[in-house]
Order: C-alpha cells, then structure tokens, then sequence
C-alpha cells in the first residue's frame, strides 16, 4: 500500500479491558487479528485487571506480536482503560474503547476511519455506533433496535466508546466509578466536542448480561442506576458476570 493510500487512514488505537474474561476474550481477540486495516495504522492494547481466572493466560496464548498486552493487579474498569490511556502511541488520533466480549467486522475500521474523515469539520469528538447482538436471534435484534435508538437519542454508550485521541490529554475514567463510567466521560468529552452516533452492522455485543438478569429487569436496573446522583453512584458494587 502506498503512502498516499495510507495517509486516508486514521490511525486508531483499541483498548480493551479484560477482567475474568477467559470465556470471551478469546473471540475478541480473533476479531482483532482479522481486521483489515493498515498494521501501521492501528495499535491493539489489551489490559488485564486482577483477573482471578486464567484470563492472562489465554490472552498470551493468542496475541499475535504487535499486541500490547498489560497486566495489572487492580480491578475495575475505569482503572484498566486509564492504564490504556497512559500507554498509547504517540500516532494515536482516535481511541475506541472496546468491552471484552463485543467484536467487530473486517472491515469496520475502514468505514469508521472514512466516516471520520468525511466529518473532519464537524470537531466529532466521541461517539457510538448501531449494535448487533451476539447470539444474533430475531429477539435480542427487537431489544437492540430499541437501546441503539435510546443510546442515540440520550447521547450515551455502551459495550464500546470511540474518543478523539487529543480530548483524552486531559480527561479520563472516573476510577470511583464502577458503573455509568462511561457516560461521565462521554459527557466530558461533549462539552468539549460533538457526539456522533455511526450505523453499522459490523459490530456485535454479548447478550449475555441481558440473558442472566432479563431483557426488562436490565433495562430498569440501568434506568434506576443512570438516576442516581453521583455520590450514590460511587457505592454502587456494578456485578460482574461471567
């Protein structure tokens, strides 16, 4: 590929955290591997958190070289993607925050990389994009239509945020936080630039949270969660499920 082919290329950096996550990781990371992007133009950081499974190791057993892979002892989410943050590459122009069990498409990248530079003007700053379950069941489309709209309309996230490289500078995760971390730092970020919200079909989110707690009982534990002030939203022990 040539330099100039290149050069319409956004170079992104993907950070993903990974906390008892040996059921799932595994995909996540096959995902990565095929993307098809340019390798200069893109960095892989995966950050595992105080993991009490074997996690570390199937992630070391899969990487390829040209993964970042780190390993550290405090849990908690917002802890694992400052820990990212800290060590992007200076060639990093957009980040995407990606939960360890959703996965996207060969040729994702390309089409976030031309939507961005399409709206270069536009000072885009953070974003989401249209969500398809995984398992991939006429149901869990019906209840992923609904929170991608939601999402769209409340301007919120989830499963995977995209973040202008240079806001990142200066913000990061709440690390009190164990829940709604996102939205915190989508809501920073939207003071400073313009959300976006990109439809795609090229990625894939776990259904798994729905299936344990319900489709209902989640959709109002979340709503009840988003509610509180920010004090409470501190106490909140967010359950892990595995």
């Amino acid at each position: 590929m040539n330099k100039k082919v290149k050069d319409n290329y956004i170079f992104f950096s993907i950070i993903v955290p990974a906390h008892n996550e040996e059921l799932y990781i595994e995909k996540t990371i096959k995902s990565l591997k095929e993307m098809e992007y340019p390798r200069d133009k893109l960095e892989i950081i995966i950050v595992e958190n105080g993991s009490t499974d074997h996690t570390l190791e199937v992630i070391n057993n899969l990487v390829p070289y040209w993964f970042k892979v780190i390993s550290i002892k405090e849990a908690g989410v917002s802890k694992a993607k400052n820990v990212g943050i800290e060590n992007l590459s200076e060639k990093s122009e957009w980040v995407i925050f990606l939960d360890a069990d959703t996965y996207l498409g060969q040729s994702f990248l390309k089409d976030l990389s031309q939507f961005l530079m399409e709206n270069k003007e536009k000072n885009l700053g953070c974003g989401f994009v249209s969500l398809l379950p995984f398992p991939n069941t006429k149901y869990a489309r019906m209840w992923y239509h609904f929170y991608n709209f939601a999402n769209r309309v409340t301007k919120t996230t989830r499963s995977i945020q995209i973040i202008r490289r240079d806001l990142l500078r200066e913000l990061k995760f709440d690390e009190s936080l164990s829940f709604d971390e996102d939205t915190m730092m989508i809501k920073a970020c939207r003071k400073r630039s313009q959300y976006f919200f990109f439809k795609t079909k090229k990625v894939f989110s776990s259904t798994r949270r729905f299936e344990k707690n319900g489709w209902i009982k989640q959709l109002f534990q979340w709503i009840y969660y988003a509610s509180l002030p920010y004090e409470k939203k501190k106490k909140i022990k967010y359950k892990v499920l595995r």
